[in-house]
């Protein structure tokens, strides 16, 4: 663990993060989970609606999208590491925001590529640069906070505006001219939201203008690359939660659709709510020992889904809730955990090259996901929570036996 990193672990701190620019970083990311939350649940309606291709043809572009802009992850890692965090959010916001206005403006295939390419890209400069900025940021013994902080709105962010749409968006083409034109104007103002943030801290084993050290080989780091293929399949495993639960609930078990909503609405008030004060009270445990335990706590939902079929209605419901409860507190540790290990395992210098190097990762659970719960849902539906539950025991197994200490070092000296 890095002198930063432990002196996160040792120094009291209030469960609300404190410092230099706080309000301005969480407004921002705010104002960025709430234009992400009022298009996402409308997004394939929408580029279907205003592109007039098909379905199957949209999906084809958003999945072979993510694809192509992942090896240029690496020249992102870098830039993150030459230019600071803060321009790079400040870019994939604009990216974000002119792909959306030159979509709405001409609707046709070509700009629909494009427009599916600017937000990939801007997404993962997003998910590699906020983490970074936010560490940065953060006084000593804040770290947590700062991470935590991130999480929580876009917890926030994403619920209130999936609600937003469900209220305002209408099922016409102007209407879905509207949402995107919203959404783009989101990304204008998260841009000048970041613009008011303070310049980060330079790190204190920065090398020298002149003296850069050679590109990262985050691949080479054993405890990072454990720890980057865990966060991995514990995404796989979220996202798929997240596409799976609903069709399983309906078709499968026969229940309700209000389930799904008591559900879903039960895992967003908890992640909203609990974030930073459960980040504060796991700060007192090793972080391995936080993202096992965590990964492992998945296996309750999976459980209570696979005990639920034969169950009269009330007790379905009581499994499912308590299930879904256990899993989101997983849910909480997990994302804690791994930031944290994420952002203290690399070297300082090259803390951008290694968060981009783990959005390869990331870039492929989102690929892998939806088509595995598609594959399993249509041929054997009960077999997709055993596959998620090794995967997530799986993900707890690679980092339960790690010595960060050890595996840090060996990252800084070589």
């Amino acid at each position: 663990m890095t002198s930063a990193a432990v002196k996160d672990a040792s120094t009291p701190s209030s469960a609300l993060p404190r410092g230099p620019g706080v309000a301005w970083f969480g407004l921002s990311g705010l104002v960025n989970a709430l234009g992400t939350g009022f298009f996402y649940p409308f997004s394939l309606l929408f580029f279907t609606e205003l592109s007039g291709v098909s379905l199957r043809s949209v999906g084809l572009v958003l999945t072979l999208t993510v694809l192509v802009v992942l090896p240029w992850l690496f020249a992102v890692g870098r830039l993150v590491d030459r230019i600071g965090p803060r321009p790079v959010l400040i870019a994939g916001a604009a990216v974000r925001a002119a792909g959306f206005a030159s979509f709405v403006a001409v609707r046709d295939m070509t700009t629909l590529v494009v427009c599916c390419l600017f937000l990939a890209l801007g997404n993962r400069l997003e998910q590699t640069a906020t983490p970074l900025l936010a560490i940065r940021l953060a006084p000593d013994g804040q770290s947590g906070q700062w991470l935590a902080l991130t999480r929580a709105v876009f917890n926030a962010g994403i619920g209130a505006g999936a609600l937003l749409a469900s209220l305002f968006v209408v099922d016409t083409a102007s209407g879905f001219v509207v949402l995107g034109v919203v959404n783009a104007a989101s990304f204008v103002l998260t841009a000048l939201l970041y613009l008011g943030i303070p310049a980060e801290r330079q790190t204190e084993d920065a090398p020298p203008q002149g003296r850069r050290s050679r590109p990262a080989a985050p691949w080479r780091h054993t405890a990072y690359l454990r720890v980057a293929m865990s966060n991995a399949l514990l995404l796989t495993a979220a996202l798929a939660v997240e596409s799976a639960l609903p069709v399983f609930i309906l078709r499968e078990l026969r229940m309700p659709p209000w389930t799904v909503g008591v559900l879903f609405a039960t895992n967003t008030v908890l992640l909203t709510v609990l974030q930073l004060p459960l980040s504060r009270l796991l700060e007192r445990f090793r972080p391995t020992v936080v993202l096992a335990l965590g990964g492992i706590s998945y296996a309750a939902l999976y459980a209570a889904v696979l005990l639920a079929g034969d169950m009269p209605r009330r007790v379905q419901i009581a499994l499912l809730v308590t299930g879904m409860v256990v899993y989101t507190l997983g849910e909480l540790a997990v994302s804690q955990a791994a930031m944290a290990l994420l952002t203290s395992l690399p070297p300082k210098q090259e803390q951008g090259a290694y968060l981009a190097f783990n959005q390869l990762f990331a870039g492929g659970a989102t690929a892998l996901a939806p088509l595995l719960v598609a594959m399993l849902l249509a041929s054997a539906p009960l077999s997709l929570w055993w596959v998620l539950a090794g995967g997530s025991i799986g993900a707890a197994l690679l980092v339960s036996f790690l010595r960060q200490g050890h595996a840090t070092s060996r990252a800084d000296a070589g």
